[in-house]
């Protein structure tokens, strides 16, 4: 009876480090980098100049994002809904796009290059609240770049 407890434990470990190692070996999906040259908002988080990375964290629907600084200290993860482009039209480049509301920048869609959807942000308290009060909305791109990471 002893052994079997010994036996059943040895599996579980031997199990366990499979699929870890399994995982470790599993390519990362792709990302986006961007160099974002004002702070932005993100959700109710600001976010200052700089390299960032968007990556999906949900990876059955892709409308759960992750953006993080370069650096790592800094990261958020927020809901979006597919933005689809008009007609049969496909993305011809990688960009973010952020809606600039007085001297605030909100990102508000996220496109790949090669794509007919992308990725579409709610816009936040503070953004509807600034243009209900009748402050000009124009939008901004950012040119992004799609990296495959390896594992």
């Amino acid at each position: 009876m002893r052994n079997l407890g010994k036996l059943f434990l040895a599996l579980c470990l031997l199990t366990v480090g499979g699929v870890t190692v399994a995982n470790a070996q599993v390519e990362r999906g792709p990302q986006i980098e961007a160099n974002v040259p004002f702070a932005f908002v993100v959700g109710d988080t600001k976010l200052p100049a700089g390299k960032y990375q968007i990556r999906t964290i949900d990876g059955v629907a892709n409308e759960v994002l992750e953006i993080r600084s370069d650096n790592g200290r800094t990261a958020v993860v927020f809901d979006t809904v597919q933005a689809q482009l008009e007609g049969d039209r496909i993305q011809h480049k990688t960009e973010l796009v952020f809606d600039k509301v007085d001297d605030l920048h909100f990102l508000a869609q996220v496109w790949v290059a090669g794509s007919m959807t992308g990725n579409e942000l709610t816009k936040s308290r503070m953004e509807k609240r600034l243009t209900k009060d009748g402050s000009q909305l124009e939008q901004q791109s950012v040119a992004a770049v799609m990296k495959r990471m390896k594992p």
